[in-house]
């Protein structure tokens, strides 16, 4: 499959591109937008939200006058099971992490994932482990102790916060996830749907059924209901981008994801940009850059 439509392609390849590239920039205000809302609980955020993202391909289906479910029927169980667990997993953790650590911390944490991704999908895919790939694991962990020294870590001087435990698991979910998907890749984007879907139903029953609906502030609510709009249609454009865009271009611009999130962060006055945050930002993006562009930086001969 060819990853990358050249630029002047056309309209169609310009809106493409433009299309994924806003997805990350929305992506990147995850967490700003997560730490405003104060009081939302972790299932009632990401039901609301994935709600949104269901809604968001039933009216894609409308508007097309497509019938998915001939093509929907055709894709096991199993994996919607996993697409659950990855992608409804993931939010609900990511959520959780903002919520209960420090947000610019809870990012670099989490944006790790594509150094494991790297990793995961070498195993899974039974390909070679290359020295780019330790360099970009031994960079992206350089960064997150370069985080915790920040804390100030020596003797008692670091306690560990269940955002942070949860940033792990965030990226763990969604490395995983995306690691089988490589290896079992769906057909089409309308898998999302039914993913968004499913992820709703259970975490909105938490929510209502076994929390007992506890109460958010009206201003947080709001803020989640907007915000799970255009969170939704990040995925869709980031989908369109992909296909018909320039996913070489979208790819590397999306590096830059966490290093935007922490200008909106310290822009707001959430956060505070140390030195060892910026060491910290360097070093995770580093590793990144690092493990997609490792082959390109290999010797001659």
């Amino acid at each position: 499959m060819e990853l990358s439509i050249a630029a002047g392609q056309g309209t169609k390849s310009t809106w493409g591109t433009t299309g994924g590239v806003a997805a990350v920039f929305i992506w990147s205000m995850t967490a700003p937008i997560v730490a405003s809302a104060v009081g939302v609980d972790p299932f009632l955020y990401v039901g609301l939200g994935d709600g949104v993202g269901a809604l968001v391909f039933i009216a894609m289906w409308i508007l097309r006058r497509q019938n998915p479910l001939p093509e929907l029927t055709t894709v096991p169980v199993w994996l919607y099971l996993l697409g659950v667990i990855g992608i409804g997993g993931h939010n609900l953790t990511w959520v959780a992490a903002l919520q209960q650590a420090p947000p610019l911390e809870a990012t670099l944490i989490i944006y790790t994932w594509p150094l494991l991704v790297v990793i995961l999908t070498t195993i899974s895919l039974g390909q070679r482990f290359r020295w780019f790939h330790a360099v970009a694991g031994a960079l992206g962990l350089s960064g997150i102790v370069a985080l915790l020294l920040g804390k100030g870590l020596s003797v008692g001087g670091f306690h560990l916060m269940p955002g942070h435990f949860w940033a792990v698991i965030s990226a763990v979910t969604w490395a995983v996830f995306s690691a089988m998907a490589a290896r079992y890749p769906s057909s089409s984007s309308n898998f999302l749907g039914v993913i968004f879907g499913a992820s709703a139903l259970i975490n909105g029953s938490v929510w209502l059924f076994v929390l007992g609906a506890p109460p958010a502030p009206d201003s947080s609510i709001l803020i989640v209901a907007l915000a799970s709009i255009f969170f939704a249609l990040a995925y869709a454009m980031w989908d369109f981008g992909m296909k018909q865009g320039n996913a070489q271009l979208i790819g590397v611009v999306s590096f830059l994801t966490p290093v935007l999130t922490a200008v909106y962060l310290v822009a707001l006055g959430i956060a505070e940009l140390t030195p060892y945050l910026v060491l910290s930002l360097l070093l995770v993006v580093s590793g990144i850059g690092v493990a997609k562009y490792g082959e390109k930086l290999r010797p001659a001969g």
